[in-house]
């Protein structure tokens, strides 16, 4: 049977109502945006514990609390400066020009963790700069007013080349993972940021996104994947970015 307790927190009970009729659902009728602003501004200072596990997506759950606070017009309860000082320091740097023929991506890590060095199948791996990382870190840095040219751009773009497929997709690290239109959107707006096309094969990229497209019209993640609404976006945006 139900709890009246519980039906009270869910709908607005009127008791002229008759009995058989469906219960209203419950409803702010406002925005509460300085509870948002405090949440948010809260993660900006530490994350609460059910987040401290994700400590290796520490760069994106940076960009959804600035973004956020961005959105609510109050980026004011934020040092820039400091944030962009913090996002610079998850930047991967080769130490010569030669590196960026060694395959790897010089990007941006995404937690204090995965900048120190581990053994990925007894192979050394020195770097672990990660594409949705780096676009994380770009798009901060761009809400906060920190100037991109300042970033080594020609690094970062020429080695991002290295984590496109032969099929136009990309990996998100050079040690190898997963390969759909997630990490394709992430390429393109990192491109897109930095204006300059240089980091993919743009005619490859187009034809994995068409390749994504479903029978019904739609686009799936990979080719031949279930065509889903919001790899229907993930197919728009590098497509407008990329003509």
């Amino acid at each position: 049977m139900e709890d009246d307790r519980d039906r009270g927190l869910l709908y607005d009970s009127d008791p002229s109502s008759p009995s058989l009729s469906p219960p209203r659902p419950f409803a702010l009728t406002f925005f509460d945006r300085e509870r948002h602003v405090k949440f948010l501004e809260m993660m900006y200072h530490m994350l609460p514990r059910p987040y401290q596990s994700q400590e290796i997506n520490h760069l994106t759950l940076a960009y959804f609390v600035i973004s956020g606070l961005d959105i609510l017009d109050a980026l004011d309860r934020v040092h820039k400066d400091a944030v962009a000082d913090w996002v610079l320091s998850f930047q991967a740097h080769p130490r010569s020009k030669a590196d960026l023929d060694n395959g790897q991506f010089y990007g941006f890590h995404g937690s204090r963790s995965s900048q120190f060095p581990s053994k990925d199948n007894a192979i050394f791996t020195p770097n672990g700069s990660h594409l949705a990382s780096t676009y994380s870190a770009l798009a901060i840095l761009k809400i906060v007013g920190y100037n991109l040219s300042n970033i080594d751009s020609e690094s970062m773009l020429t080695s991002m080349r290295n984590l496109q497929q032969s099929d136009g997709s990309f990996m998100p690290i050079h040690i190898g993972a997963e390969r759909d239109l997630r990490f394709l959107y992430c390429a393109a707006a990192i491109c897109f940021m930095l204006n300059n096309w240089n980091g993919m094969d743009r005619e490859k990229a187009k034809e994995y996104i068409l390749n994504c497209q479903s029978y019904d019209g739609g686009f799936g993640l990979s080719p031949g994947s279930e065509s889903h609404v919001a790899q229907v976006v993930l197919h728009i945006v590098p497509s407008h970015l990329c003509d």
